[in-house]
């Protein structure tokens, strides 16, 4: 199950909201953990 990088939660990932950076694909819990994500990518991929 993949992890949102930015709070942390996991979900499902047929019910995630997802964004491609870097040609990766990332999953978000919801549409505002996406938009921080969007705003600094580079500090959020990291964590990964």
């Amino acid at each position: 199950m993949p992890v949102d990088p930015v709070c942390g939660i996991e979900m499902d990932e047929s019910l995630a909201v997802s964004y491609e950076y870097d040609g990766k694909k990332y999953f978000f819990c919801c549409n505002g953990c996406r938009r921080i994500f969007k705003k600094k990518p580079k500090k959020w991929a990291k964590k990964n």
